[in-house]
């Protein structure tokens, strides 16, 4: 059996965890990212077309979301070595794409990114949640979280850099070597298995996948945080894709001003948010259990007004007070779905359910972004997201019920399980 690793007792590595796994992240969002800046140049030199830059950039976000629960399923497995294994392969498959000839050949090639990158995040999520403890983990998860938004920002940037100045090829070359770099230093520095998997027994460790689904459709918890996950991606993956051009369109003289826009009043609020938010939940769930879960009903009071009121906003300046309340709000709400999932699921089911969580997430913003442009002419941008924000309402009320009537027996469920566990452990071991 590996070595157990006492949180209380290695209160560094644990942050140590925290910020290779943030690197991992932001390089993981970088490589995602980057192909987008670099379409002009992909359509010019290998004859591409709109359609095919549309599947190129489309075929990664579905095979990545349908491949989510299986990533999270080998995560609750194999948990550090399915994350080291994930970052090789993506490495490799990025600097492959520098050696792309055709479209048809990014197609498959960002097909096997999506692939390799579902694998990656539900079981990261879960290993760092098994070093820290519940007064910690929530901030955590923010800034584990914040890696990607970082890698966000820097791939969009990057991908035009390198094709502008150098190549587009020499970007995925030189990613690729540096995710291969990077995965040496990890496997030096991550050494330490995942406590909760060092006490996991073999049979647990071994669930099938269909007892895992239906451990969690007898959760309410777990159920309610796969709805939230489909009403949050469903609009705020089209506002986020579609906000540039309906400020282009309707407020501002270009799409620079577009961009600084959303950077400022979105992103960067988003981003502060998510870790502040992590830190008020780690002391709201100190004194009061339902600390995280109120979080979130909070979260969601806030984004379903404010997603509603975009399409009626008489300026930009409006526009950017109701953005930066949605924005801060959405913050809040990304940093406590995984400690939640921690609270209501035994350990060995945390992979898996994130990866669920994932699923419906990417699948619903693929969703949103094509349900807006289907839209755009005959409802506009503005007034297609502010209909969507009914599912912000419907997504309030359920939080709101399992709040109150079933997260506190979920919970009692965990604890329950948690210490017939550790007796059994006990016993085992005496």
């Amino acid at each position: 059996m590996e070595a157990t690793v006492s949180t209380e007792s290695n209160r560094h590595y644990k942050w140590v965890v925290v910020g290779v796994i943030w690197l991992m992240a932001c390089l993981n969002y970088t490589d995602r990212m980057s192909v987008f800046s670099a379409f002009p140049v992909l359509k010019r030199e290998l004859g591409i077309s709109d359609m095919t830059l549309a599947f190129i950039g489309s075929s990664f976000l579905w095979i990545y979301g349908g491949f989510s629960p299986v990533g999270g399923y080998l995560g609750d497995r194999f948990r550090r070595s399915v994350i080291l294994a994930s970052l090789v392969i993506f490495s490799v498959v990025t600097f492959a794409t520098g050696l792309a000839r055709s479209g048809p050949q990014l197609i498959v090639l960002r097909c096997l990114l999506g692939i390799s990158e579902a694998a990656f995040l539900p079981p990261a999520l879960a290993y760092i949640a098994s070093f820290h403890s519940n007064r910690t983990r929530s901030l955590a998860n923010s800034l584990a979280l914040s890696g990607l938004t970082a890698g966000s920002g820097f791939g969009s940037w990057y991908g035009g850099y390198m094709s502008d100045h150098y190549s587009w090829r020499m970007g995925f070359f030189l990613l690729g070597a540096g995710g291969i770099v990077l995965a040496a230093l990890a496997l030096m520095i991550l050494r330490a298995p995942s406590p909760i998997r060092a006490a996991a027994a073999a049979k647990l460790e071994r669930e099938p996948f269909r007892q895992k689904i239906a451990a969690m459709a007898k959760t309410p918890t777990a159920c309610a945080l796969i709805v939230l996950a489909f009403a949050l991606s469903l609009t705020s993956w089209p506002a986020h894709s579609w906000l540039p051009t309906y400020l282009f369109e309707k407020f501002t003289p270009s799409l620079t001003s577009a961009g600084s826009f959303i950077t400022l009043f979105a992103a960067l609020p988003a981003l502060l948010a998510g870790i502040g938010g992590g830190i008020g939940a780690d002391r709201w769930a100190q004194s009061d259990p339902r600390g995280r879960m109120a979080l979130q009903v909070i979260g969601f009071g806030l984004m379903a007004p404010t997603m509603l009121a975009i399409g009626w906003m008489p300026s930009s300046h409006s526009l950017a007070i109701d953005l930066l309340i949605y924005s801060v709000a959405r913050g809040m709400l990304e940093a406590n779905s995984m400690p939640i999932f921690c609270s209501v699921l035994p350990p060995h089911r945390w992979s898996f359910a994130y990866g669920i969580y994932n699923f419906a997430g990417t699948i619903a913003g693929s969703l949103g972004i094509v349900l807006v442009g289907a839209r755009k002419s005959s409802w506009g941008i503005g007034m297609t997201l502010s209909a969507m924000s009914v599912l912000l309402f419907v997504g309030l009320g359920v939080m709101g019920v399992v709040m109150v009537r079933y997260f506190p027996a979920d919970m009692q469920r965990q604890r329950e399980f948690m210490q017939n566990w550790r007796q059994a452990r006990l016993s085992a071991s005496a």
